[in-house]
């Protein structure tokens, strides 16, 4: 209690610092519960302007529903979309959960409008897709018109996305389902719907005309014109609102601007400005100055058309309306080129101040954003820690008790090393000098990796809903390599140990050397990839050995896996084999960063000395140490040479098969 008061207490000390004020009051209701709820819901519902008053008789989830969609709507109003978008995905996932496909639709809906505002257009279409999936679905249960009519409305929704995103093909096809859908007209609204599309369908055919030729071009304009005419009919004849009507002039005034008949486009354009007037849209008044710069500008009137645009540059900065203003400052400066160049460069200066301070402003609310997401984020994670803290002390106990249980089985493992030899004398100096080596090695080695991984599973389980795809990939691949590594050294440890207990009585065979050391190189197939090596295998393919086959290989892949470790991307390992009367010396030579003087007088003293790969890979030296006392059991040698910087050369002996 005392931390989740503190927790209460940060979030509100901090609120005008890292979110708006209904932000805090929202994450305080998460941390509440009970009567303090209920009491943090209805100061929030009081800050939206609604009179309703929740009580106790509300369950958790209906309370945190029905909160959640003032705090979306609190943040719609004030166009905040980011925030829309995260309270959004929240209210979407409670909904889904209990099965609420009516208000999952509509929280959908307002996704896709949030997304199309930020300008994320194909999050947008997606919203939408699931908007009019979880419709579709309602409608099959029980049809009803309203959930028809809304389909349409979404669709159309997309269409106008597509057409922005200029994949027009996409957009007609879109703009025809809402025809195909709407079906045969009987009501007034069903007439006005009609215009919408209509309207849509010809502005696409504009735009579709603009990269044609022809008689495809000809068509395309032909069919705008008459779609762009109908809906401007239809607008007028069911009385339709203003503004819609001058979107129709709009689309008939471009219809004809695109068929050549200027004349007929700016007659339609004077009507549309007059109602613009009247009604006083400023934005709709700069459209319309933009389409008359345009239309003078191809009719070669320089001044005239440049003084159409010098008026949506006043409208436009006026209302405010950041793409007009560009687009009037850039026509105008078209314009002024012609009979005015230095007229044309205070245009031109304007427009790049107007970038540069559109851009800045941009960056500006997206590093505040970015801020807003991060501080929330670490609220509820101090919030989740409080809450994980005993499970996590339970799992490190976990960890340090099979710790502890690995160690005392290696010290199990030696006692019975210590009474399965018979000279007591000399058993008993090796194994205090073998007990040193192993205790070394795992205490520090394996208890590192061990502790290395529970690290990285503890991180993981911390922060597992904050991860993303690759963050999780890259931990899977952090805890893949470091078991990798620990089964290396624990396999080393035990052939190690199995060999000082006399239980190696491993028989000796014929074998293939080359297709031996093919079979060994395959099985480090990813890191050869991944580090981008070269490898060759210069052992005749005639070269046939007899030997202990399990101990040849334990030195090889101990030998291949250091020179992958010590040799920088793109380096070379060879291979090859030097004949010997009746042995066959097999060398393993890397162009890595090759062994110091002082480390390889460590090496020679059979010292495990640990060491770091090129790309931060560990390497204990126990595998150098099992290989040189597996050869010497064996009656053969192990012989390193190697230059700090110039590579390593490390080669033993095998005997030759007879022939």
């Amino acid at each position: 209690m005392r931390c989740l008061t503190f927790m209460v207490l940060f979030l509100l000390a901090n609120a005008s610092l890292h979110a708006s004020e209904i932000d805090s009051l929202y994450n305080v209701f998460l941390a509440s519960k009970g009567e303090p709820a209920v009491n943090v819901a209805n100061e929030i519902a009081a800050m939206t302007g609604d009179t309703v008053r929740f009580t106790s008789d509300f369950d958790a989830e209906q309370l945190n529903e029905a909160i959640l969609k003032k705090v979306i709507y609190w943040h719609f109003d004030r166009s905040e979309m980011t925030e829309v978008v995260n309270y959004a995905k929240i209210a979407i996932d409670s909904y889904e959960k209990r099965g609420d496909l009516f208000d999952a639709a509509g929280c959908y809906n307002l996704l896709g409008v949030a997304y199309q505002r930020l300008g994320q257009l194909n999050e947008a279409i997606e919203s939408y897709n699931q908007c009019n999936a979880a419709m579709t679905l309602l409608n099959e249960q029980e049809p009803n018109a309203f959930y028809e009519r809304n389909i349409r409305y979404t669709t159309n929704n997309i269409a106008a996305i597509y057409t922005s995103m200029h994949e027009f093909d996409m957009a007609e096809e879109m703009y025809d389902k809402c025809v195909e859908m709407l079906g045969e007209m009987e009501s007034d609204r069903d007439y006005l719907d009609m215009a919408t599309y209509q309207q849509n369908l010809a502005n696409v055919y504009v735009s579709q005309a603009e990269t044609l030729e022809g008689d495809i071009r000809e068509e395309k304009i032909r069919k705008a014109v008459d779609f762009a005419e109908q809906a401007l009919d239809y607008s007028l004849k069911y009385n339709d609102q203003p503004g819609k009507i001058i979107q129709h002039q709009m689309a008939v005034a471009n219809a004809y601007f695109a068929d050549d008949r200027k004349e007929q486009a700016l007659a339609v354009l004077i009507e549309a400005m007059k109602t613009a007037e009247k009604e006083g849209i400023l934005f709709v008044q700069s459209d319309i100055e933009l389409l008359f710069g345009r239309i003078y500008y191809d009719m070669g009137q320089f001044k005239e058309s440049e003084s159409h645009f010098q008026n949506a540059i006043v409208l436009s900065a006026k209302g405010q309306y950041e793409e007009n203003l560009s687009k009037a400052y850039k026509g105008a400066c078209d314009a002024a080129r012609h009979f005015a160049p230095e007229k044309a460069l205070e245009y031109y200066e304007k427009s790049v101040a107007l970038h540069d301070s559109v851009f800045n402003e941009k960056q500006q609310a997206l590093i505040r954003d970015y801020q807003v997401k991060y501080d929330l984020a670490q609220m509820k994670h101090e919030l989740d820690i409080q809450q994980r803290n005993n499970k996590l002390k339970a799992r490190e106990i976990m960890a340090l008790i099979l710790l502890s249980g690995l160690l005392v089985a290696i010290v199990v493992i030696l006692v019975r090393l210590v009474r399965s030899r018979k000279k007591q004398s000399e058993i008993l100096e090796r194994l205090n000098q073998t007990q040193q080596r192993i205790l070394s090695v795992a205490s520090h080695d394996v208890k590192t990796s061990v502790l290395a991984q529970n690290m990285v599973l503890k991180m993981v389980n911390e922060h597992y809903e904050s991860l993303d795809h690759d963050e999780l990939k890259e931990n899977l691949l952090m805890l893949k390599k470091g078991s990798d590594e620990l089964k290396d050294k624990l396999y080393n440890i035990l052939h190690w140990i199995s060999g000082e207990m006399g239980k190696d009585a491993v028989p000796s065979e014929e074998f293939n050397l080359s297709d031996f050391i093919d079979k060994g190189i395959t099985l480090h197939s990813e890191e050869l990839k991944y580090k981008k090596l070269n490898v060759e295998n210069d052992i005749p393919k005639s070269c046939v050995c007899f030997g202990k086959k399990s101990v040849i290989d334990i030195v090889f892949q101990n030998l291949f896996s250091n020179a992958i470790k010590f040799t920088p991307q793109g380096g070379n390992i060879k291979v090859r084999s030097i004949d010997d009367g009746d042995q066959l010396w097999v060398e393993v030579a890397d162009t890595g960063i090759g062994i110091s003087q002082e480390r390889l007088q460590q090496l020679t003293h059979n010292t495990v000395t640990p060491s770091q790969g090129t790309q931060g890979e560990t390497g204990s030296g126990i595998g150098l140490f099992v290989s040189r006392q597996l050869m010497v059991k064996n009656g053969g040698q192990l012989i390193i040479e190697s230059t700090e910087g110039h590579g390593t050369t490390i080669r033993f002996n095998v005997k030759k098969a007879k022939v």
